[in-house]
């Protein structure tokens, strides 16, 4: 009587057979995958190559009041460019058309801080009127691109780096804290988190830099479904198992799970009754009776983060200075209590990735410490969104990036001198 290892020894000797019989209509399936992402990574980078791109500096008056929200609408705006360069096959697979991302920028120059975007040519006109729209009294022009004033084989004799990527800690559907957290309920007093930065950048000494970059891109709903697994998880509702990693993990856990209740509900005396159905139900019912309030912030958090729309986001900070002034402590002080400011117990904060922090130990530290300089400069210079960026929300892009309030009171913000008029009807030309 054959054994069940004969039997699978000889269906995969079976099958080797059929695939040597048929391996060319087998190789052309096996081989696709891998033609598919290389030939797709290389049209899209010589797409990406084409693009002509515009830095633009933007001043508010100095009078302004307008708070955060104003920004929101502003990336709320932005998320109507998802989805409208690519509408066939052919700009996929030919054209190579990427959707559009853009970089915002806060930048101090030896202690003169600046505000950027950098957006594709053919989506200026659009930043334009949206930021008109909410900032009516707002001066944008165009500038050269700042990054060309450090060389890129840093570290070097004159200049030093030290970078790093921030990282969310939790999945993206936690949120972090946004702006209306900075504002008293009560009294109506806003405190704005650009102070923070603003003021410590503000004293940055005579040859350092600090650049912080956030890249966005509009992106779809699927980070929602994620989102909405875990407020069920958290309030007891979620029966059902996430699926990841295609279609051999899914089949591969649905057998699992079949073994698993095979096994268990034969001993079990309850098996093919309705009672368990009625006893979960309940059960489901007293863990949304028993959850605790940090639970219950975060069902609060999240579900306040999926009505808003998504960005792909990814967050880049680089201290540049010459050798005798650099000091990464002192940079690194002001921009991580900066991003510590946004994030709570509960729900979500920043971190800096381990993988592009540059920093090294124990074997050729300095070797390896000026490979990943390079590379975060690189990337910096680039604007490179990783593929391992996470999604924030306009309300929490707002938050991270706006145009400061007048609370902030640092002489070296750039502002607007006086309002703009429109020219008299009588004026002859």
């Amino acid at each position: 009587m054959p054994t069940f290892f004969s039997i699978v020894l000889e269906t995969l000797k079976e099958s080797a057979g059929v695939f040597v019989d048929f391996w060319w209509f087998f190789m052309p399936l096996l081989l696709w995958p891998i033609f598919q992402l290389t030939w797709v990574a290389y049209v899209q980078e010589r797409y990406i190559r084409k693009i002509r791109w515009n830095l633009l500096e933007v001043k508010v008056p100095s009078e302004s009041e307008k708070r955060p929200k104003t920004m929101e609408e502003f990336f709320s705006g932005l998320a109507s460019v998802y989805d409208v360069i690519i509408d066939t096959l052919y700009d996929i697979y030919l054209a190579g058309a990427v959707d559009s991302w853009f970089s915002f920028e806060i930048v101090s120059f030896e202690g003169d801080i600046h505000f950027y975007i950098r957006t594709p040519d053919f989506h200026r006109a659009l930043i334009e009127s949206q930021l008109y729209g909410v900032y009516p009294d707002a001066e944008i022009k165009e500038v050269e691109d700042y990054v060309v004033n450090i060389p890129n084989d840093v570290p070097n004799e004159d200049y030093d780096i030290w970078g790093t990527d921030m990282m969310l800690v939790k999945d993206s559907g936690y949120p972090i804290r946004t702006y209306k957290e900075f504002e008293d309920e009560a009294s109506g007093e806003f405190v704005d988190p650009l102070a923070n930065v603003v003021e410590g950048v503000s004293k940055l000494s005579p040859g350092e830099q600090i650049w912080i970059q956030i890249l966005v891109r509009p992106c779809n709903d699927d980070w929602k479904k994620t989102a909405r697994d875990i407020v069920l998880t958290l309030a007891g509702r979620n029966t059902g198992k996430k699926s990841s990693g295609g279609f051999f993990n899914t089949l591969i856990n649905e057998v699992v799970d079949l073994g698993r209740h095979i096994i268990f509900d034969f001993f079990n005396s309850g098996w093919g009754t309705a009672g368990g159905e009625d006893k979960a139900e309940k059960e489901h019912l007293s863990m949304m009776l028993h959850l605790s309030p940090g639970e219950k912030d975060i069902i609060t958090g999240i579900d306040g983060k999926i009505k808003k729309p998504g960005f792909e986001t990814d967050i880049r900070y680089v201290y540049a200075a010459k050798r005798e002034v650099f000091d990464k402590g002192k940079a690194n002080s002001v921009m991580f209590s900066y991003f510590t400011q946004f994030g709570t117990e509960y729900l979500n904060r920043f971190a800096p990735d381990g993988k592009t922090k540059t920093s090294a130990y124990y074997f050729f530290p300095d070797a390896r410490k000026a490979i990943k300089k390079r590379a975060i400069l690189r990337k910096y210079k680039r604007r490179e969104l990783d593929k391992k960026s996470y999604v924030l929300t306009s309300d929490e892009l707002a938050t991270l990036f706006h145009f400061p309030t007048n609370e902030v009171k640092a002489p070296v913000v750039p502002r607007v001198a006086a309002k703009k008029g429109k020219p008299p009807a009588t004026l002859p030309i």
